[in-house]
């Protein structure tokens, strides 16, 4: 029999910063799709073992709390507000210091995040067109990933309407954070700040719903805005023409709580001429796609069943706001990101465009240095 510690209960509630209060009612398990497409992750579970004790328990099962999706949609069901993501993000940190996490499926990860740290990607620039730099375009690891050309056009477009935008090139922090490596998130995010200050910018604006709820998590000494209501407030593409199609609109999890994303993405996809299908769990009930929490590496093949499952709620292709869950979703169904509609001018073609492999995404944000820093010469 497993030995008790009553200790770990305050550890993780330290680690947290949650008051792990369980009633058993199990409205958690009953809404989580991961659960529901897997039996052997029950969040209930995760929060019973916590309050018994159970430290061994997550030792000798550390799948469990790196299944996660991290989506927090716990939160918002639970009675009494319980974040069993916050609960499995601190098992992961006490695993990693413990030398079990991160797993061996991670091996993909840390290949991404090592890339996304190294010279290869990582690059500061400040407006060329002005002698000063007020705020900072952030693409962040997936967008760049994805779309080098989308980077690029976006950052033309941020120029023309904010004079004086710059740009950062690296990981916001969120891998080593999803993995449980709390030492590697502090130092990249000072790094980032670092980066921010030498352009003298108090301002950084991003398209990636993890950045935006990663570095939001760090409390910046800088301004923290959304793409989305930036294009909103300063308006469509001088060119742009949409062409009246209906999407099934899918919420990123990283925005459950930001009612700001979820309001300038219909608003700006109304501006932009399409229709849209609300699918059944969005906006603060929003479904995870699956590759939440860096559960790809160790169950592809759960990844895809939580797709599925999230998919069968629409009717139209799918659209969103985030470039890994574009990715996640372009497995079995057209998927477009809300900015190929308005910088890909190939989008519909592209919709049916399968997942980038890793090299692919590693190229991608190679190539998007390269670009950048030949324009910053010319």
């Amino acid at each position: 029999m497993d030995k008790l510690d009553s200790k770990l209960k305050k550890e993780i509630a330290a680690r947290s910063g949650e008051v792990i209060s369980c009633i058993q009612c199990g409205a958690c398990t009953g809404n989580c799709l991961l659960a529901n497409v897997d039996a052997s992750f029950n969040p209930r579970t995760v929060v019973r073992m916590v309050l018994l004790g159970m430290r061994d328990y997550f030792r000798q099962h550390p799948e469990v709390p790196y299944a996660c999706n991290i989506c927090e949609l716990c939160k918002g069901v639970c009675p009494r507000g319980l974040n069993i993501s916050n609960l499995c993000l601190a098992l992961r940190e006490q695993l990693v210091e413990e030398g079990v996490g991160p797993l061996p499926g991670h091996k993909v990860i840390q290949d991404l995040k090592q890339f996304a740290e190294s010279p290869s990607f990582t690059l500061t620039l400040p407006d060329p067109d002005t002698a000063k730099c007020e705020r900072v375009w952030f693409p962040g690891c997936s967008l760049s990933a994805y779309s080098p050309s989308i980077v690029i056009k976006v950052w033309d477009y941020l120029r023309e309407k904010l004079p004086g935008t710059g740009i950062i090139l690296r990981c916001c922090g969120a891998l080593p954070h999803s993995l449980g490596e709390g030492s590697q998130f502090q130092g990249m995010t000072r790094e980032l700040e670092e980066e921010m200050n030498k352009l003298g910018a108090s301002e950084l604006i991003t398209g990636c719903p993890e950045c935006y709820y990663t570095i939001k998590q760090t409390t910046p000494n800088y301004r923290l805005k959304g793409l989305y209501e930036v294009i909103v407030e300063n308006g469509l593409p001088k060119e742009y023409k949409g062409n009246g199609q209906t999407f099934s609109l899918h919420d990123p999890c990283k925005t459950r709580w930001e009612k700001e994303w979820h309001e300038s993405a219909r608003t700006l996809l109304t501006l932009m001429g399409y229709k849209i299908e609300e699918m059944r769990h969005s906006r603060e009930l929003t479904y995870c796609c699956g590759q939440g929490g860096l559960s790809l590496g160790l169950n592809p093949f759960r990844v895809f069943n939580v797709a599925t499952e999230r998919l069968a709620e629409a009717h139209f292709d799918i659209v969103s706001y985030c470039a890994g869950c574009r990715e996640t979703f372009a497995l079995s169904r057209p998927s477009v990101h809300i900015l190929d509609l308005l910088f890909n001018p190939d989008w519909q073609k592209d919709k049916t465009k399968k997942t980038n492999s890793v090299e692919v995404r590693k190229a991608n944000q190679a190539a998007l240095k390269s670009q950048l820093e030949s324009r910053q010469k010319s």
